[in-house]
């Protein structure tokens, strides 16, 4: 299993973010007509860990963990449920489907309004930026 099929995991088990967007997490963008809420994710960086011996299995990665939603209280409903989801990893190390998480930590979060033709198909959008400290 990858780090990104245990956190879409991760997320599809909180019943507080799964009461608000059902099963649409998806990667890197949502289908043109999908039902808002949604949640999209997408990794931007991954760092091995090196020792003078080589790679010794740890890892750093960042994903932008997003909320898109048809108005902002809805988008930042949505947010706060997928950090609450992470909230876990935050505190203690966990080890799913041969994955370590030694930790997650939210660096930064970005609310941006998208502006369409029609108000009603405008959307907010809520980037979270999360840092996953893991290895196999």
């Amino acid at each position: 299993m990858t780090l990104e099929e245990v956190i879409v995991n991760q997320l599809r088990a909180y019943p507080p973010l799964t009461a608000i967007v059902g099963t649409r997490i998806y990667p890197s963008t949502y289908p043109q007509n999908a039902t808002l809420p949604v949640v999209i994710y997408q990794q931007t960086s991954r760092l091995p860990e090196y020792s003078h011996d080589g790679a010794c299995g740890a890892e750093e990665s960042r994903f932008q963990i997003s909320a898109v939603a048809p108005s902002y209280s809805v988008a930042r409903q949505t947010a706060d449920a997928i950090r609450g989801a992470l909230k876990p990893w935050e505190d203690h190390q966990a080890v799913q489907s041969g994955i370590t998480i030694g930790g997650v930590f939210m660096e930064d979060e970005l609310p941006i309004y998208a502006a369409a033709d029609v108000e009603s198909q405008s959307t907010h959008h809520i980037l979270g930026d999360y840092r996953f400290l893991w290895g196999n």
